[in-house]
């Protein structure tokens, strides 16, 4: 013979009207245990396998429809997170529907509508008010939580609930005809309805009513994908930029749908094709699709020509949550799983840190520990982290990488893990060309330090660290472009406190407007969290005074006085009423006491680190 056969066995499973590749075996007794095992699930419409010959010729050897698969009764989905509503048109906002399309996802998947839909549409809202049970089990659901992070009494809460779904129920029953304005809306386009829909309705009732002509809009298809094509339709044509948040909403809403996304990106043959079309989608990567007429392709172009972040951050949170997960990536072997994992990092790689922020950080950080464990034993979290320090290209990247994972979880579990490395590198950077390869552009280097200033926080130590981190990246960047000096520096955002921090020792000051809480140079035998108003931070640079911060609710300052009892780094004033929660410094040394016990290096390293972050503001 010139060549030997080549000989396989494809499994499949018809799911929808449509074959979707299950696996492929060399061994015919491999496949036909494996699509036996499938039939017996009883979760497909039909099992076929199919004999490949030198992946040419095809010959069906297995076919068998299983029975009808019982209903199962639509619930109400897990959830640990909800947007706070206090008013119809906080139900009417995006957070608001995103909570009620992932907590009620199997009941509008069921009826082919959003939850923009649901809540704008007086038919839709009326039909899922008779589930009684579903309706009970969703408000009572969302209550809870809402109670619980604003501290509320959970009665209290549902009643409100109720209160709004009664409400809302009554105001779509009585809104005005929306038919001229969703033709209005095809032939214009969203930018001059909302113009038309400012001039005829009043402003206490206009919000709710762009909802309910967006929600008749998206009314006129069921398909998810038709649905997408509608929303398309209108950001071709260039909108406002009124129009362009909500049309980016109305299609991340969309695509947080796994029904949908499911039908956008077609069958699949494992979870790593589902994930790299996404991430390449979520920047406008995707090369694939030839028909750049097709929803999918027209959604590419769109996220690679415009800015959708509300659309982006759902496509990736949706990566996140798969990578953060445990379920192989490909259906072959751990070396293939390694190779596809290598893929996914590298397309997630941006300029100065993972395009997706926090969430992508903790993920990657999460699936390496399993993907290149030794044996059957997952790396360390410390040996995590460093392996993915080890894969990035530069240290702009991998700046940006641990202040995005000081935020998570995961970070601030193991933060030392996070803190040594990161400041081990900022302590290393004399330059910009420390950062970034030397043959990078002008508008690349400025873009990448921005990145990572936007990525800069206070982390699991404090206020000042970022602080610190910003002066020295500001500095970088005076020295390479001066005249980018006057970027104003992006927020600095502080994970909150509770009374925990202090095991139940918190007090409570108040600053008027233009007090001082503490100067440059005083001793500092308190640390201070804010809970209402506004506080400038800022140092003195020999006649100047540099502002460096300006912090709001939830954010900390002076805690680092509290860990090596020298005066304070900077100084902090009141700009407006400010109440803060007073951390004294016995309660935190007892935080520090209780973390060594955990953890004999832990109060060591914070000094030298401490230590080292003085000595480089000294040097700034």
């Amino acid at each position: 013979m010139l060549f030997d056969k080549l000989i396989s066995y494809e499994v499949l499973v018809g799911q929808d009207n449509r074959w979707i590749l299950d696996t492929t075996h060399s061994a015919k007794s491999d496949a036909m245990t494996r699509a036996q095992s499938l039939f017996d699930t009883n979760q497909h419409d039909a099992i076929r396998v199919t004999r490949l010959e030198n992946d040419a010729n095809e010959e069906v050897i297995f076919y068998k429809e299983c029975t009808s698969k019982v209903d199962k009764p639509i619930t109400i989905s897990s959830i640990d997170a909800a947007a706070v509503c206090n008013s119809i048109d906080d139900l009417s906002g995006f957070e608001a529907r995103k909570t009620t399309g992932r907590l009620l996802r199997q009941y509008l998947d069921e009826w082919g509508i959003t939850a923009l839909e649901l809540l704008h549409n007086y038919e839709n809202i009326r039909q899922f008010s008779r589930t009684d049970t579903l309706f009970n089990q969703a408000l009572h659901r969302i209550s809870s939580i809402q109670a619980r992070s604003l501290n509320e009494n959970s009665t209290a809460r549902i009643d409100l609930l109720f209160s709004l779904a009664s409400q809302v129920e009554e105001r779509a029953r009585d809104v005005a005809d929306t038919s001229s304005y969703i033709s209005h809306l095809s032939k214009k386009g969203l930018s001059m309805s909302l113009e038309a829909i400012a001039k005829d309705i009043p402003e206490n009732y206009r919000i709710f009513y762009t909802g309910a002509v967006l929600a008749g809009y998206l009314g006129q298809k069921r398909d998810w994908k038709e649905k997408l094509g509608l929303v398309i339709d209108l950001i071709e044509q260039e909108p406002g930029e009124e129009a362009k948040i909500l049309l980016d909403q109305m299609c991340a809403e969309i695509l947080d749908g796994s029904n949908a996304v499911k039908e956008l990106l077609g069958p699949q043959p494992d979870l790593f094709s589902a994930l790299l079309m996404m991430c390449q989608l979520s920047v406008g990567r995707y090369k694939k699709d030839k028909k750049s007429k097709s929803v999918l392709g027209r959604l590419n172009a769109i996220m690679n020509s415009q800015q959708m972040p509300f659309s982006k951050g759902i496509l990736l949170e949706r990566v996140a949550r798969s990578v953060s997960g445990t379920n192989p990536l490909t259906r072959e072997n751990d070396e293939t799983d390694r190779k596809a994992f290598l893929v996914l990092f590298k397309e997630l790689i941006g300029l100065g840190g993972f395009t997706g922020g926090v969430a992508i950080s903790e993920a990657l950080t999460r699936r390496i520990r399993i993907v290149l464990k030794k044996g059957d034993i997952d790396l360390s979290p410390d040996a995590g982290i460093a392996s993915v320090l080890s894969l990035l290209p530069n240290m702009a990247v991998k700046v940006g990488y641990l202040l995005d994972l000081s935020h998570s979880d995961f970070g601030v579990k193991y933060q030392m893990g996070v803190l040594k490395p990161l400041m081990k590198i900022v302590e290393g950077i004399s330059s910009l060309s420390g950062l970034l390869p030397p043959q990078t552009s002008r508008d690349d280097i400025i873009a990448a330090v921005n990145d990572m200033r936007h990525r800069i926080g206070s982390g699991a130590v404090g206020q000042e660290i970022g602080v610190l981190i910003e002066k020295k990246l500001e500095k970088l960047l005076q020295e390479h472009e001066p005249e980018t000096n006057n970027l104003p520096p992006p927020a600095v955002e502080s994970p909150p406190v509770t009374e925990e921090t202090a095991k139940g020792e918190l007090q409570r000051r108040v600053f008027q407007a233009g007090e001082t809480i503490f100067n440059e140079g005083d001793a500092g035998d308190e640390a201070f969290m804010v809970e209402s108003g506004e506080i400038e931070i800022s140092i003195k640079s020999g006649e100047n005074v540099i502002i460096l911060a300006t912090l709001g609710r939830g954010q900390i300052l002076g805690e680092m006085a509290l860990i090596d009892d020298q005066p304070r780094m900077a100084s902090a004033r009141a700009m407006a009423v400010t109440k803060l929660s007073v951390i004294p410094q016995e309660a935190f040394k007892k935080r520090l006491k209780w973390l060594a016990g955990e953890d004999r290096l832990i109060s060591h390293l914070l000094e030298i680190f401490v230590g080292r972050l003085r000595g480089q503001a000294r040097n700034l």
